[in-house]
């Protein structure tokens, strides 16, 4: 009998570590990621807390085996989706000027002054928006993830484009979304369309010499230093955005799923980084000499929005398909935010 038992006692811990075994000895899930993120930026950090959280083991689950390519190094924002969708890259991060490239839609959610606050926009983007992208994305090959954080866009200038006719015949960089170009095309500056990677540049050389851009990049990238003005016309709000690879995606257990899903810092946790970074930034900027922040008063602030009051009927109609629908959708849901602001005041 003691025999027997200490022969199932040694067939028992065989089988188990053949388990075990089997658990840990797949080969590990290959995920590339392509981006812009610049070193010491809130971005940075959340991509290598991305790739912290897939290192970590996890019992009974594979391994994962995360390359970043977050310096550009997968080619500009339209490039690196083109791969994603192409399963040649898995995961990614995108403005919506990036992203607009392979959903149009995308650029209304960029119509000048149409939100008044980052809570109404945070309202607005995660109770509605992200319900109506997300298939729209998964037709494309794509899975939205989750919208992150870029921040208000500004103008900037080799001079400074105090009101919208400061920037007429201006050579003016614009982004690949329609939103961009109608911005440029209204104010009737020399409009030039180019990646981020090659402003820097073209500022150097003087082929554009001015264009839209948030206060992190317009700090940490040398747009400064090329473009010393930075109006704070905070026109419109360039959110963030993380997708993966469907196909990639869809070929993963249920777990593996949940895993790679939770990795990337939760929206309000990427948002939260980078607001705090701006606005120490701004505080940084308006202290150098060699920069000067304009902000506009309220006379000014009104010549802004009148020159961009029609913005998002040219988007809408240079994009067509779906981007009406997703205009009044953006507007519906700004006003259930408001009316309930005014209600609770």
């Amino acid at each position: 009998m003691t025999t027997s038992r200490s022969v199932f006692f040694y067939i028992a811990a065989f089988l188990s570590l053949v388990t075990v075994g089997s658990a840990h000895g797949q080969d590990p899930i290959k995920l590339a990621v392509g981006a812009f993120a610049a070193p010491g930026t809130p971005w940075d950090t959340d991509w290598q807390t991305f790739r912290e959280n897939l290192d970590r083991k996890v019992p009974g689950e594979p391994d994962f085996e995360v390359k970043l390519l977050i310096r550009g190094e997968a080619g500009g924002e339209p490039v690196t989706m083109t791969n994603i969708r192409r399963n040649r890259l898995q995961f990614g991060g995108f403005s919506i000027g990036g992203a607009s490239a392979v959903i149009p839609e995308l650029s209304v959610l960029l119509s000048p002054y149409v939100f008044d606050s980052v809570e109404e926009l945070d309202f607005v983007m995660d109770n509605f928006m992200l319900d109506i992208f997300q298939p729209m994305f998964a037709a494309k090959g794509l899975v939205l993830i989750r919208w992150v954080e870029i921040g208000w866009l500004h103008m900037y200038g080799r001079k400074p484009l105090i009101t919208p006719k400061d920037a007429r015949g201006y050579r003016l960089r614009s982004q690949a979304s329609e939103a961009s170009q109608a911005v440029m095309a209204s104010l009737k500056g020399d409009m030039l369309q180019m990646p981020f990677h090659d402003l820097i540049p073209a500022l150097q050389t003087g082929l554009v010499e001015g264009g839209e851009t948030n206060i992190v990049l317009y700090s940490v990238t040398g747009i400064s230093h090329e473009a010393p003005h930075l109006v704070l016309t905070r026109h419109a709000y360039d959110t963030g955005m993380i997708v993966a690879s469907k196909k990639w995606y869809d070929g993963l257990s249920p777990k593996s799923q949940q895993r790679v899903y939770d990795a990337f810092p939760s929206s309000d946790g990427a948002r939260a980084g980078v607001r705090k970074m701006a606005s120490a930034l701004l505080g940084m900027l308006k202290a150098k000499p060699e920069v000067t922040v304009h902000d506009l008063s309220p006379e000014q602030l009104l010549l802004w929005k009148e020159a961009l009051q029609d913005n998002h009927r040219e988007i809408i109609r240079k994009i067509g398909g779906r981007a009406g629908e997703i205009y009044q959708a953006m507007m519906a849901a700004r006003k259930i935010y408001r009316d309930g602001k005014a209600q609770h005041e």
